[in-house]
């Protein structure tokens, strides 16, 4: 008799075993799958900013190291020239009599 009590306690035991074992497997599945995840999403980042390095090839070019002065006038003449190139594409867009006729 309790011999077969054991036995039931080994049952119970080795399936509460078993049940918590797969649950821990499923967590470490998704672990790994977001690890993946992660590291194609950090190499997209470290590509991007080997670009933005190789785009920025000396110090002087970087705005953090130029004069304010000189900083400002680039700044205004690249809002200025995008602000021209946004006029002449939304010019295009317009139906005729909407255009500017002057």
């Amino acid at each position: 008799m309790w011999w077969l009590i054991w036995a039931l306690l080994l049952l119970v035991s080795g399936i509460y075993l078993a049940m918590r074992g797969w649950g821990l497997w499923g967590h470490v599945r998704e672990l790994a799958g977001e690890l993946v995840s992660a590291g194609h999403r950090l190499d997209q980042v470290q590509g991007q900013l080997d670009l933005l390095g190789k785009r920025a090839r000396s110090t002087e070019e970087l705005a953090i190291f130029t004069g304010p002065v000189t900083a400002r006038i680039k700044r205004n003449r690249a809002k200025a020239d995008s602000a021209t190139a946004r006029r002449l594409r939304r010019a295009t867009s317009h139906p005729a009599w909407a255009k500017h006729v002057d």
